[in-house]
């Protein structure tokens, strides 16, 4: 008999991570599974997907937030104490369900303590390194990061000061939490997994996100731009970030140092940016850009994927980013650079393009490449399309995650 799932993901439609939580429910839901999604704020229309918030979760938020001001650092990605939560415990082993399978689930939703009560059989799908570091979603990757030997009082780097939210939090995890079944969606992620001293000996298994490929699927480019108000013959590059240009770790900036190439090659090159619009920013490579803000629904992100040339995805940091797997699935290749999990995403010169990390020249020439291949017969857009189909299909990742529900259920 099937297992009763029961997703918990902080958001249903808020970032990748929630969006990707949200298809694996709904690609469970259409495969005759029972299947529900609890949240700590909705914003979908799901009937199974059940909110589990409120004021509790917005006072949660806000006070776990607060706690970063106890540690000072330089790296500036998000950061999670994870001390405070709307969702108890209590609650998730009173439900039905068979399985639990945690999503990203901080931000006020779920506490360190919280999760360490989950007496059902859980499986983690992993979205960034937050589950076995200290507070942060993303760390340092060398050889001496604290997340490979544990967080000591002697590994500290100089760099920080004030309290060491980083080790109090994870000493909280080792100490609450015992092995769950990981599932990382990256070779990266996997790779990290099994080299970090909290989480190196549990149970992983690597299974990549999920795609509705029957909605992301490719649209006609003269419609999509008409329908969004986009130029009809100029190239356009689309570049997608919640958090817009000013967000490091998506590589806008990057991104913008390869621009003037880019002209020189393509004089009437235009970038289309989906995300929150800076008022105050001129693009210093004098390239047109059009402002779309957020979107808000998987149809305008369709439109915008299918509107474009090529999806750039010029990340410093990033495990299985949606974008780059959406705009395959519509048949639009992607130029990235080699880091993290966009290598399970982008086959280099089939799919897109990979440059070296930080390589804003060998970026352009990829850009270069991929619009002059969707303007002729779409050779990468085409490749793209049927990789998709292939691997992040809901007919290729649904079984795969029946088949660790199995295995922790034994």
């Amino acid at each position: 008999m099937p297992p009763r799932v029961l997703h918990l993901s902080t958001y249903d439609a808020n970032g990748g991570a929630s969006r990707a939580a949200l298809a694996l429910h709904d690609a469970m839901v259409g495969a005759g599974l029972d299947s529900n999604l609890w949240v700590a704020r909705k914003d979908t229309h799901d009937p199974r997907v059940h909110e589990h918030g409120g004021t509790r979760f917005l006072l949660a938020s806000e006070t776990d937030r607060r706690l970063w001001r106890l540690q000072r650092s330089p790296t500036t990605t998000w950061r999670s104490p994870a001390r405070f939560g709307s969702l108890s415990a209590r609650e998730i082993n009173a439900s039905d369900a068979d399985v639990v399978n945690l999503h990203w689930v901080t931000d006020g939703f779920l506490s360190i303590e919280q999760i360490g009560r989950i007496t059902k059989p859980v499986v983690w799908s992993m979205y960034d390194m937050w589950p076995f570091a200290g507070t942060e979603h993303y760390g340092t990757d060398t050889a001496d990061a604290r997340w490979r030997s544990g967080y000591t009082r002697d590994n500290r780097p100089p760099s920080e000061g004030g309290f060491d939210l980083d080790r109090k939090s994870y000493e909280r995890k080792r100490r609450h939490w015992r092995p769950m079944h990981m599932v990382p969606a990256s070779r990266w992620l996997e790779q990290a997994t099994r080299a970090s001293a909290l989480m190196g000996n549990w149970p992983i298994t690597r299974i990549p996100h999920i795609i509705d490929t029957a909605l992301m699927e490719p649209w006609n480019k003269e419609a999509a731009r008409a329908r969004l108000g986009l130029p009809a013959s100029a190239p356009l590059i689309l570049f997608l970030a919640s958090a817009g240009v000013l967000d490091q770790r998506k590589g806008w900036d990057l991104l913008e140092r390869a621009l003037p190439e880019v002209r020189r090659a393509i004089p009437d090159l235009e970038v289309v940016i989906v995300g929150p619009r800076d008022a105050h920013y001129t693009s210093p490579s004098g390239t047109r850009l059009h402002w779309y803000g957020t979107a808000s629904t998987s149809e305008e992100l369709r439109s915008l994927y299918c509107a474009a040339d090529v999806t750039a995805v010029p990340s410093r940091e990033d495990n299985m980013p949606l974008t780059a797997m959406e705009a395959q699935s519509c048949g639009r290749p992607v130029v990235a650079f080699s880091i993290g999990g966009l290598p399970d995403i982008v086959e280099h010169e089939v799919t897109g393009f990979l440059a070296p990390m930080g390589d804003v020249d060998a970026l352009a020439g990829g850009l270069i490449q991929a619009i002059r291949d969707g303007h002729g017969e779409q050779h990468w857009g085409a490749a793209a399309r049927q990789r998709s189909l292939d691997t992040w299909s809901p007919q290729a990742v649904v079984p795969q995650y029946l088949d660790v529900y199995a295995q922790v259920q034994r």
